[in-house]
Parts: structure tokens; C-alpha cells; sequence
């Protein structure tokens, strides 16, 4: 196989990876408290809502022992098999699932019955097969009780969002899933055109935990190499398992983002607790990271187009939890 052709700078060309984005509104029917950051609470009980809306009881936490012949949703989901030709990707040790949980970032904690909850909900690629998978999944959660209290929660809507618009159509309504057809998709690609159009002097937000090594430890300080290194590699990883890969050599792109000027950076590390139900013995878990701002300046097109992918895709570790939500605005 040939080497992969460097990216330039001023261009990148962006694999054709399809991405939904969706609003999710659930209507809590009793009062609880819930935590302050909710993404691991959305996602640490629907993945077991989502096992059992897809498979037999017999492989409820354990499909490493499902005899099936197929792959199902399940296991294509949360456990997505290593696809030919992904040599580039020998070392990943957790290969990313094919969707994102944005949680609210307004840290409420106390909820009344009838308040609503929303969170927004990304599928990647091949993810995007499973929405009915998602509803059932969703649903479930919220029957089985958010949060310790296990407060009872109604899946009240699903809306599909425009492209890059906060507004959209329904999809799902009080239990029924109405018409999914000409979902307004978008393709990573189509985020060359509009890195583009953005000035090279941005605003750069990162609005929820961002956790991403370099040299083997977290970053504690705005690394924009190291950001835009690793924005570049799930890329390239979830186009691998959910898409079509994307031969691309990126180190050009990250020796731009060096000479960026960096300017007023103002982030702190937070630290965020979850409680992991992997093993035998649930244990608490710290996956902290770093939030803030910063000035950008002369920042080239190809290097935009990496950032824009945290606005989508997120960046860094913990993604599927809502980590690495990043923005970039005008200046």
C-alpha cells in the first residue's frame, strides 16, 4: 500500500463520513437530583438498555459469549469488530463507538416531575443504521430510572437537527417513531468548505473536558499539536470502523499547528467522577480535563478543519461520554 499522500496546510480533504445530529427530550415524572455533568449517566445505563432492546436475554453482559453468527446491533454498536485493513490503527486499544452524547451544559441538578430534560445525541456513520436501536435503547433508560434514585423519565421526543442549525423535525414522539426517511445528515467533508469560509483568527471554546496526551500524560494547558493531532486520529479511526478509511498523513497539518499564535488561554483542569459497572465491583472513576478559551490567530484553513471535527465528532478521550465538545466562533 502506498504511503498516505501529506496533508497541505491550506487544504484538507475530509473523508465523506455521514453524521446525524439529534435532539433528545425526556420528561422526568418524578423528582430527583441528578448529577451535575450527565453525560456518563446517559451513557452508562444505555448501553445495558440498548443490549436489551437488541438482544435475547441469554446475552444480557454477556455478548462476549453470543453463539449468533451475525453481528448484531449490539455488539456492531459498542463492541464494532476490527474491519480489514486497519493496520494503521494496530495500537487502539478502545476502538470508538459510532456515537456522541452531548449533555447539557447548564448543571442542573434538581429536577422536578414534568421538568425536561434535553441532551443532544451525534450518530457516526454506520451508526446512523441503528436510530430504531436508539429510540428502544433511550426509552428503556428512561423506564429503568435516571440517576441513583432511578427516577422514572418519559422519552418525549427525538428530533433530527439541519446541519449546523439548532432547529429540526421530529422523529420520535410519546412512544411511536414517526417518519425517518431524508434524515438531514451531513458529511465531514462538507466542514473543508467551511473552515474555509472562517476568518484565520478564531475563538476557540472547549466547552466540555477535553482529555488528550501528549508524551504520554494529559495535557494541562492548551496544546493546539496536540489537539489537532488527536482530533486527526479519531478521525481517522472512526471513518476505519464506521466508514471508509481515510488514508490522509497529517503530520504536515500538525507542524502548522505550531506555528498558530496562541493567544489569552484561559482553561483550568476540572475533574469529573463515574462510577464504572465493567467489572464485578462497580469503582469510581476520575476523567478529568481541561475547559476554556482561547485567541487563535493565523490559524490556516486544514487546521480549522480539524477543529471544526470537535465540533462534531468531539476530540480526545471519553467522547461517547461528551468529553472534547469543542467550538470555534469569530473572534
Amino acid at each position: 500500500m502506498a504511503d498516505p499522500a501529506p496533508v497541505a496546510a491550506d487544504t484538507i480533504a475530509l473523508p465523506d463520513l455521514s453524521v446525524l445530529r439529534a435532539r433528545v427530550t425526556y420528561r422526568l415524572l418524578e423528582s430527583t437530583t441528578l448529577p451535575p455533568y450527565k453525560g456518563a449517566l446517559l451513557r452508562g445505563g444505555f448501553g445495558y438498555a440498548f443490549q436489551r432492546a437488541a438482544c435475547p436475554s441469554a446475552c444480557w453482559g454477556r455478548s462476549d459469549q453470543c453463539k449468533a453468527g451475525m453481528i448484531c446491533p449490539y455488539r456492531w454498536v459498542f463492541e464494532t469488530p476490527r474491519p480489514p485493513g486497519a493496520g494503521r490503527l494496530h495500537d487502539l486499544q478502545d476502538v470508538p463507538r459510532p456515537f456522541v452524547i452531548e449533555p447539557p451544559l447548564d448543571h442542573k441538578r434538581a429536577y422536578a416531575a414534568g421538568d425536561a430534560l434535553e441532551f443532544g445525541l451525534t450518530l457516526i456513520g454506520r451508526g446512523i443504521d441503528y436510530l430504531p436501536y436508539f429510540f428502544v435503547g433511550f426509552a428503556e433508560l428512561g423506564q429503568a430510572g435516571l440517576g441513583r434514585d432511578h427516577a422514572k423519565a418519559k422519552l418525549e421526543r427525538v428530533e433530527a437537527l439541519e446541519p449546523f442549525r439548532p432547529i429540526g423535525r421530529p422523529i420520535y414522539q410519546d412512544g411511536r417513531p414517526l417518519d425517518t426517511g431524508d434524515l438531514p445528515t451531513l458529511s465531514v467533508a462538507e466542514l473543508t468548505a467551511r473552515a474555509a469560509a472562517l476568518p484565520a483568527d478564531l475563538r476557540l471554546t472547549l466547552r466540555t473536558p477535553l482529555r488528550v496526551k501528549s508524551r504520554g500524560a494529559f495535557i494541562a494547558q492548551l496544546d493546539l499539536p496536540a489537539i489537532v493531532q488527536a482530533a486527526c486520529w479519531r478521525l481517522a479511526a472512526l471513518a476505519a470502523f464506521h466508514g471508509e478509511p481515510w488514508e490522509a498523513d497529517y503530520r504536515p497539518l500538525v507542524a502548522a499547528a505550531r506555528e498558530v499564535i496562541v493567544e489569552r488561554p484561559d482553561v483550568q483542569w476540572v475533574d469529573w467522577e463515574r462510577t464504572s459497572t465493567r467489572e464485578a465491583q462497580p469503582r469510581q472513576m476520575t476523567l478529568g480535563g481541561i475547559i476554556g478559551t482561547a485567541t487563535l490567530r493565523g490559524a490556516p484553513p486544514a487546521v480549522r478543519a480539524a477543529l471544526l471535527t470537535g465540533s462534531l465528532l468531539h476530540i480526545g478521550k471519553a467522547a461517547v461520554f461528551g468529553h472534547g465538545w469543542v467550538e470555534l466562533a469569530h473572534v
